[in-house]
């Protein structure tokens, strides 16, 4: 095992690149955060210099800055990076879809209160009063059938005009205006 006073220097030496290749992991939080794939790397460069000790037969002090442990080093972090990324890429048909959750900690952590929705309530009830008969009548379907929203999140609008019978053009101008009226993009 490496000492405090090594890890600084591996960190001060390797930090940035450990990093880097953090962020090149995978760009799917759900699946693999940078903060995960920074501790997997920590873990390879842990192994790295333990498998360069017992190869060379040599201490951490007397091969630290060796051209030969420099290459090794950073060889295990891409090996690393490239079999993270593997495992990700095998995985993909079932983690596809995945929402990560880390950004939405603070939903996951509020208290269930009477108040809390009650608040809810009373902001679900001021939502008829905000919206024209057309805007009800969209926002309605939309309700109804989620399947008028596509997995990015839009609004299939074409879907959506041919069953209230409206051009796509009014569709999108009263989806544009419920936008406006709740502050959030359909």
């Amino acid at each position: 095992m490496i000492n405090e006073h090594q890890r600084q220097l591996i960190e001060d030496k390797y930090g940035k690149l450990i990093h880097k290749i953090g962020h090149n992991i995978s760009g799917d939080q759900a699946i693999s955060s940078h903060a995960d794939n920074v501790q997997d790397l920590w873990v390879s460069v842990l192994e790295a210099v333990q498998g360069f000790a017992k190869k060379e037969g040599q201490t951490f002090d007397e091969f630290w800055g060796t051209i030969g442990f420099d290459k090794y080093i950073k060889t295990c972090l891409w090996n690393s990076k490239n079999s993270k990324g593997a495992k990700i890429t095998k995985k993909y048909p079932i983690t596809k879809g995945v929402a990560s959750i880390s950004r939405n900690e603070e939903v996951l952590l509020m208290e269930d209160s009477a108040g809390a929705s009650a608040e809810s309530n009373i902001r679900m009830e001021e939502i008829p009063t905000l919206l024209s008969n057309a805007q009800q009548e969209v926002l309605e379907k939309l309700v109804e059938d989620p399947t008028y929203v596509k997995p990015s999140g839009k609004v299939n609008v074409q879907a959506l005009a041919q069953d209230i019978g409206k051009s796509w053009y009014d569709t999108r101008t009263i989806l544009t205006e419920i936008a406006q009226q709740l502050e959030n993009e359909l």
